[in-house]
C-alpha cells in the first residue's frame, strides 16, 4: 500500500472519531452525584436538616435518655434555635 494512501486513510479515519468534550468541573461534579434529581433531593435533604437543627422544640429535647436532656437542657425560654443567636 503507498504511503500516501495509508496517510490519507489515517486522516479520513482520525476525521471521523468522536472528539473527546471537557465539561465544566461543576457538570462532573453533578453528574458524580446523580445529576440534577439527585442534588434536588439533597437540597431539600439539607433545608430540612437546617430546619430540624434549628426549630427543634423543647419537647423532642426530653425524649432522650435521661443523662442526654440533662446535658441539653436549656433552662425556661431558650429553644434550640435561640442557642443560635447567643454569641460565644
Amino acid at each position: 500500500m503507498p504511503d500516501g494512501l495509508l496517510a490519507r486513510v489515517m486522516a479520513d479515519a482520525a476525521a471521523e472519531m468522536p472528539q473527546p468534550r471537557r465539561l465544566p468541573v461543576w457538570r462532573q461534579i453533578f453528574g458524580t452525584l446523580g445529576g440534577w434529581p439527585a442534588m434536588a433531593g439533597l437540597a431539600a435533604t439539607a433545608c430540612a436538616g437546617l430546619w430540624v437543627g434549628g426549630a427543634m422544640p423543647d419537647d423532642v429535647m426530653f425524649a432522650f435518655d435521661p443523662v442526654t436532656s440533662a446535658a441539653l437542657d436549656t433552662g425556661t425560654g431558650l429553644s434550640a434555635f435561640d442557642l443560635l443567636l447567643v454569641d460565644g
